[in-house]
């Protein structure tokens, strides 16, 4: 499911709140649950590091 070609994303817009709901969520699935690798990638559609990616733009942006 993982598409490494770049496509054109939905501009959205969340609130702070919003945006550490998804935050604290992304976490959770990376770090709380115990998930083999294979079976994160199973279940999310993306490899782990991939969302750990993901999580720390967020978490960078939330810093601000």
């Amino acid at each position: 499911m993982a598409d490494s070609k770049k496509t054109t994303a939905p501009s959205l817009e969340f609130t702070r709140s919003e945006w550490t709901i998804i935050n604290n969520a992304l976490n959770e699935v990376c770090n709380g649950l115990s998930f083999d690798d294979d079976e994160f990638e199973t279940r999310v559609g993306y490899p782990r590091e991939a969302a750990q990616k993901v999580l720390a733009k967020i978490a960078k942006a939330l810093k601000k």
